[in-house]
């Protein structure tokens, strides 16, 4: 058991039509905390959302949309990450309302990430070559940090040993078989050291 939790992330390509039941076996097989849509265009969001909202939400992972805050809200879905500029906050707190989950993306910048916690979010994403900066994160601030676009198994065991909170995995769904075994594949070492 991985002393974090999974954070999933769609290819800008997802397509429920193909992958909503690969999708759903994913989901109840891995449990992630979150499933961010990466597709910033509001109708092709719209139509996703209308097709997975219930089978992500009934798994009780929370559904996250990408820069698009307004649409969370109207749409029921969980939250929001932005992908630049903190400064982005306070509008899209406004959009999303105080119960709606808002994450921005802060490269390996420190100084974003304290921006982005100071103007409202409830979590900050951290590149992943950023290792020493989610090591100092994890020390000195109480909010949640997100390793993101973690590919590799080094990556992963990297970022769990500087105590992050959630692994962010961009992943295909086509193929239920082939998404397990890429996220057994980047977990693997990390599930050695902490068997739980």
């Amino acid at each position: 058991m991985l002393p974090c939790e999974l954070y999933l992330v769609t290819k800008p390509d997802f397509d429920p039509a193909r992958e909503l039941d690969a999708l759903a076996k994913v989901l109840a097989r891995w449990k992630p905390a979150a499933l961010r849509l990466s597709t910033t265009d509001e109708t092709r969001a719209r139509h996703c959302v209308s097709a997975i909202r219930q089978t992500v939400q009934s798994h009780g992972t929370a559904l996250i949309l990408t820069d698009l805050p307004a649409l969370a809200q109207e749409l029921g879905c969980d939250g929001v990450h932005l992908t630049s500029n903190p400064s982005r906050c306070l509008t899209a707190r406004e959009e999303l309302g105080r119960d709606l989950q808002l994450g921005v993306s802060c490269g390996t910048s420190r100084d974003d990430a304290m921006n982005a916690g100071e103007l409202g979010a409830d979590y900050i994403a951290i590149a992943p070559n950023a290792t020493d900066l989610v090591t100092w994160w994890s020390q000195m601030m109480e909010l949640p940090v997100i390793a993101e676009d973690i590919e590799t198994a080094e990556q992963a065991l990297a970022m769990i040993k500087a105590n992050a909170d959630f692994l962010s995995i961009p992943l295909s769904f086509v193929d239920a078989d082939e998404a397990g075994a890429v996220l057994a594949a980047i977990v693997s070492r990390a599930a050695e050291e902490y068997p739980g």
